[in-house]
């Protein structure tokens, strides 16, 4: 699987429901796209930066999609945009009955004398220490191989129940939609 994101940054006085507005109007063409295994509308209000987030099946389907009518449609309304992946390494859902409002992006960079299967191990098993948290949703962890970075991308119930981050880097979100339209049959969840 293959974690992908873009931002884009609004104007300062940029109204934000006309964010909602496009939400709402385009959510409906993924919640049913083949090939898309997640994929969160996330907007943080303080830096204004519109920023979905996309788990695909494959490279692929994500390959389609950055060539494909719908993100014509991202390019035609904000531009052409920088679009990060990553390597999906884990995958695992928490409650999936929640409604998550609440997500958070963190990133750490690994060091270079760190062996990179011990390191993605303790990833694993923080993962599942993290499970425990009734109010996740869902957590990924994925690899930034050209930068070497490691990527932790979580839903939350809502703001407040969110652990405190220690990454070296970390953006808050507001949920505005979530998208799945492959069930868990249909996907092979990296653990």
């Amino acid at each position: 699987m293959l974690a992908m994101q873009y931002s884009i940054q609004l104007p300062v006085n940029y109204d934000v429901e006309q964010i909602r507005e496009r939400v709402s109007a385009r959510s409906k063409l993924f919640d049913e796209h083949k090939g898309l295994v997640h994929k969160s509308f996330l907007y943080n209000e303080k830096e204004k930066l519109y920023a979905p987030f996309y788990v695909w099946k494959d490279v692929i389907e994500a390959q389609k999609f950055l060539l494909d009518d719908l993100f014509k449609g991202v390019v035609a309304t904000f531009n052409r945009c920088r679009v990060r992946s990553w390597f999906v390494i884990h995958m695992a859902y928490g409650d999936r009955t929640l409604q998550p409002s609440f997500a958070l992006r963190e990133v750490d960079s690994i060091d270079p004398e760190e062996k990179l299967d011990r390191y993605l191990e303790r990833e694993k098993e923080s993962q599942l220490e993290l499970l425990k948290d009734p109010n996740l949703y869902m957590q990924i962890v994925a690899l930034d191989a050209d930068r070497w970075e490691i990527l932790r991308f979580s839903l939350w119930k809502d703001k407040a129940s969110t652990p405190k981050s220690f990454s070296d880097s970390y953006i808050p979100y507001d949920v505005l939609h979530v998208s799945e339209p492959l069930k868990d049959k249909d996907i092979a969840c990296a653990s």
